[in-house]
């Protein structure tokens, strides 16, 4: 079986690409793990429905991307696969087996792991620990609801091991850089950093001396809340392995009636002594070079002295900041908080002239709340008042589902539309200690609505 997934470049769709190449039949116990209230009757329609969302997905953010799979999932993959399913015990209709082959390969991929046979005992123990996990949090899931994560599953699988093979060859700064670019994809999809855990016989568990959190946990029962039609990883990814730390500070701007006052924004500092504060889109959303050519303000030098950072922005002037001391802070992930949010927030801005003399004061709100269970609702109002006029307008409540994952946050309206953006939790304090009364959305700074 052979699928085309680059110009003149074929990929062998062997058991690998289901992460069990040359593994035996596991034991019946072994095959049973997967309880019934994981599976499901498969609709091929949906399926095939399912993969030109994807395909679709990888299109918005690689042109070339998006044919070659378009081409390569041309064939009928689950009649292509059927010997391998069969061979190796994996249902194409049980959600915990395709989210096991998806949790293994991505895995692998993170530890630069390529072409080499898989161990059976640890496919079997990461099949046992997802159905145990999985099996009560998707009963209660409609049969195309328990298939859309199956098939995300599934195709995600596909194409990480097909990237993976394709850099195989490549030398090993190509096979890094393909596996920092998968690693950061699977951190923002499972919520997990794939390289903080350990994959042994009773499945994933935190690797020695790793941070405890959601971060380094195995597998759990959020997977079963992810969105059908599978968010796409940000074209630049590989972004995060560049990265040294994310941090906020103070800046000074005209608020209402022209005040002076103090906002905040984040701000990522790189390993090679570069700085970029946030410009709105998630991390993985910006091609970086691009943007420092179109906005070099956003861009800078930064070097450390013991507590101190020296900033440097694009004409040469330099700040310095003392960490935790007023104007330059450690910003937290969304797993500091356990990976979800469960409270109001706002944003007040505005401007006008009555500081220099004028009559004119404009003010605006916006508000945001979130529970826990993965919903927001958000709205915004402003107002104008002067010497001889006043208007108010106000954007009635809106809302749909988010979900955040270390440094980003995304959010899925009432129509399906999914937006990005960068995402972080604010810090008090010396040392620092997080503080889940500040958060950043984008570039903006939101604070709690009491």
């Amino acid at each position: 079986m052979r699928i085309a997934l680059g110009a003149g470049r074929a990929m062998r769709l062997t058991a690998m690409a289901l992460i069990l190449a040359g593994v035996a039949p596991p034991p019946a116990a072994i095959a049973a793990a997967s309880t019934v209230a994981t599976r499901f009757a498969r609709d091929p329609a949906r399926f095939e429905d399912n993969k030109r969302k994807l395909i679709a997905a990888y299109r918005r953010r690689s042109p070339a991307l998006g044919t070659a799979l378009e081409k390569a999932f041309a064939q009928d993959l689950l009649t292509l696969l059927a010997p391998e399913f069969r061979r190796l015990a994996i249902r194409p209709d049980d959600v915990a087996d395709m989210t096991a082959a998806y949790w293994v390969t991505a895995w692998e991929a993170a530890h630069d792991i390529v072409g080499r046979q898989t161990d059976p005992a640890l496919v079997q123990g990461a099949a046992r620990q997802i159905a145990g996990k999985l099996g009560p949090s998707v009963a209660r899931l409609s049969d195309a609801e328990k298939q859309d994560l199956a098939d995300t599953m599934l195709l995600q699988t596909l194409v990480v091991d097909a990237r993976m093979k394709a850099v195989a060859s490549g030398g090993a700064a190509a096979r890094r850089r393909m596996s920092d670019a998968i690693a950061a994809e699977a951190a923002q999809l499972l919520r997990v950093d794939l390289r903080q855990v350990e994959l042994g016989a009773a499945g994933f568990t935190p690797r020695a001396g790793a941070a405890a959190g959601g971060s380094a946990a195995g597998p759990d029962a959020s997977v079963a809340s992810a969105p059908a039609a599978p968010e796409t990883p940000g074209a630049h990814a590989a972004n995060w392995a560049q990265v040294e730390g994310v941090y906020f500070r103070s800046y000074t701007s005209f608020g209402v009636g022209g005040m002076v006052i103090q906002d905040f924004e984040p701000i990522v500092l790189f390993r090679d002594g570069r700085y970029y504060a946030i410009e709105g889109p998630a991390l993985e959303d910006v091609d970086l070079a691009a943007s420092r050519a179109r906005a070099p303000r956003a861009w800078g030098q930064w070097k450390r002295e013991a507590h101190t950072f020296l900033l440097t922005d694009e004409r040469g002037r330099t700040s310095d900041h003392r960490l935790q001391q007023g104007s330059f802070f450690k910003a937290f992930p969304a797993e500091a908080a356990g990976g979800a949010l469960e409270r109001p927030y706002k944003r007040v801005s505005g401007g006008g002239d009555s500081a220099l003399g004028g009559t004119m004061a404009i003010a605006a709100q916006t508000n945001i709340a979130f529970t826990r269970d993965g919903r927001f609702s958000d709205s915004s109002s402003a107002g104008a008042s002067g010497a001889n006029v006043a208007a108010y307008s106000r954007r009635p409540v809106a809302g749909g589902r988010y979900r955040v994952a270390r440094h980003t946050i995304s959010f899925t309206d009432a129509a399906g539309r999914t937006r990005r953006a960068f995402f972080a939790l604010g810090s008090q304090a010396a040392p620092a200690r997080l503080d889940t009364d500040m958060i950043f959305i984008g570039d903006r700074v939101f604070v709690k609505d009491d």
